[in-house]
């Protein structure tokens, strides 16, 4: 089946309006680059008294993409992605009739640009590495590129036809901008019609395997740390020849902690944070800490509302292991009811990311 240059140009103006759209609506545009191995399925060539079958070498597959990212919900992330690639594999042999044949015999190759539209959705499971899934369409330019045999010309013409492609693979998010990905795709078009340097029309097939490793990165800004949040606090001011230690505090006193997305871990800048925290209570010999846990929109109430709880238990443990009481500490979890930031639902906010300290009087 035929397609023209222009239905691979549509498909390509489709992917980047739908990216430029999704841009206006939150921070989740991401590029990716990968590489890796590409098996060529044997192809069939049949026509006009030719009815043959030809093997490839190994070859090697790349590609770019161009995606936006809507978030994770509790049933997992969705992502649309715009994605240029080529794959290239050498001509080995042919065997059957119509058409000159002997093992090992050919020369040339086969090489592949393609511009595919894809979906793809990231299972929810709380492990580093999340597994997903995906599916695209598109179009594909197929070069058989002067396939020889012993000098002579066998077939050297090219096809654009209808590809699509089925995706599974694994992610690793590293950091909040940055994911590795390994995945295999299975990508195949619909027949290729072709003209063997004899002027006899044939109609051909491209089935690949490929194996790919990649980066991503995501262009989300990184989580702003609020000046009163990030100076530390002033002590009391110390008292000419006296050693006693600092007056009780009279106000109560808060403090933030901010995480990365998705994450309840406490990143290094956390941890001063809480440190500082701590100092303060022993300084004030309080008796009692409340930490509140919230997350941003991004997912839906039920995940945030959890994954709130724990960035709220992992700041206890992290205060527990510094000196305080762990039956001094009161925990709560808001979810995304009550922002430091307002912002439409689905929309990643880092200030919101967060859970605070208060240390009452």
């Amino acid at each position: 089946m035929r397609f023209s240059t222009a239905i691979l140009s549509a498909a390509l103006l489709v992917g980047l309006s739908g990216a430029a759209q999704a841009q206006q609506a939150g921070s989740g545009i991401y590029t990716g680059l990968m590489g890796g191995y590409n098996w060529l399925q044997d192809s069939d060539i049949k026509g006009n008294g030719v009815n043959a079958k030809a093997d490839f070498d190994g070859g090697f597959g790349v590609l770019g993409a161009l995606g936006y990212d809507y978030g994770r919900f509790n049933w997992g992330n969705l992502r649309a992605e715009l994605e240029l690639g080529y794959r290239q594999n050498g001509a080995n042999s042919v065997s059957g009739t119509g058409i000159v044949s002997g093992p090992g015999s050919l020369s040339g190759d086969v090489n592949v640009f393609s511009g595919m539209v894809n979906g793809l959705w990231d299972v929810p499971v709380t492990f580093p590495v999340r597994p997903y899934l995906g599916a695209g369409i598109g179009a594909a330019r197929v070069n058989v590129d002067n396939v020889k045999r012993a000098g002579v010309s066998q077939i050297d013409d090219s096809d654009t036809a209808f590809a699509y492609q089925g995706i599974a693979g694994l992610g690793w998010e590293i950091t909040n901008n940055w994911r590795a990905n390994l995945d295999y795709r299975y990508f195949s078009t619909l027949d290729l019609g072709l003209k063997s340097a004899a002027g006899v029309a044939v109609d051909a097939e491209y089935h690949a395997h490929t194996v790919m490793v990649g980066f991503a990165y995501k262009f989300a800004a990184p989580a702003p740390v609020p000046a009163a949040a990030a100076q530390p606090v002033a002590q009391p001011a110390p008292v000419v020849a006296q050693a006693a230690a600092p007056a009780k505090p009279k106000e109560p006193k808060n403090f933030l902690v901010f995480f990365d997305f998705d994450k309840s871990e406490i990143t290094p800048e956390a941890m001063k944070i809480i440190e500082q925290a701590v100092a303060y209570a022993k300084a004030g010999n309080m008796t009692r800490v409340e930490l509140t846990g919230h997350a941003d929109r991004s997912g839906s109430n039920k995940y945030n509302l959890a994954l709130s709880m724990r960035r709220a238990k992992a700041v206890e443990a992290a205060m527990v292991k510094l000196g305080i009481a762990q039956n001094a500490i009161g925990v709560a979890g808001k979810g995304e009811e009550q922002p430091l930031v307002p912002t439409p639902d689905g929309v990643r906010e880092p200030q919101n990311r967060r859970v605070e300290i208060l240390l009452p009087q």
